[in-house]
Parts: C-alpha cells; structure tokens; sequence
C-alpha cells in the first residue's frame, strides 16, 4: 500500500518509509479517534480525525484499486472491505454519537498499524 505510506510520510522523516509510515498512519487515525472518544464534545478534534481517517481510508481504496498494485486478489478484497466499512463509520460519526462505529474503527485501525509494524 504505497498511497497511504505516500500521505503519511510527508509529515514524516525521510527515513520512515513503507510499511513503518503505513503503520504510524493507521496508529495516528486511531489515536485521533481515541481522543475523540474521551472528547466527544470537540467538534474541531472530529472534523480532524475523520478527515484524516478519510484520506487514509482513501488512499488504500486507490492503491487495492489500482491494477498495478502487487497486492494478492484476497487481500485486496479484504482491505476493500474493510474500506467501505471505515466510510460507513466515518459517516456515522458526522451524524450520529453513537460510540459502536467509533470503537469499531479505532479496533481497526490498531490491528491493521499493529499487523503492519510487527511485520517490519
């Protein structure tokens, strides 16, 4: 998954590169959302999290997407699902203070920051 290493690695050292930037992304789209847990009430913090978690999210819809991506076939679908679930959370965030898709996302997000830095 270049596209989200890509996003994350601008705000990064020239150093972190691959997997490792792509799990600091997923750690920071959970992290924002674990602050938003505790802080419910901070619109500003919501309109953050949730526009980062979408320009993540977006980015591996791109990359799977793309016919170039060296992904394998079930992989991709897994992590396209996994896609349209995170917009249908985001989604209910804007709308709705329902903490279910919240603490989904953020589980989500830290398995996937988790499996990407303990593979590196």
């Amino acid at each position: 998954m270049a596209n989200p290493a890509h996003i994350y690695a601008r705000n990064e050292s020239a150093s972190v590169t691959g997997r490792v930037a792509e799990g600091r992304a997923f750690a920071k789209a959970a992290r924002l959302l674990g602050d938003l847990r505790e802080r419910p009430a901070d619109t500003g913090l919501r309109d953050q999290a949730i526009a980062f978690n979408r320009v993540l999210w977006t980015a591996v819809q791109a990359d799977i997407t793309d016919r170039a991506s060296p992904l394998p076939g079930s992989l991709k679908a897994g992590l396209l699902s996994l896609s349209l679930f995170a917009d249908g959370a985001l989604t209910a965030l804007r709308t709705s203070r329902d903490p279910a898709p919240l603490e989904a996302l953020i589980a989500v997000n830290r398995d996937i920051a988790g499996a990407l830095l303990s593979a590196t």
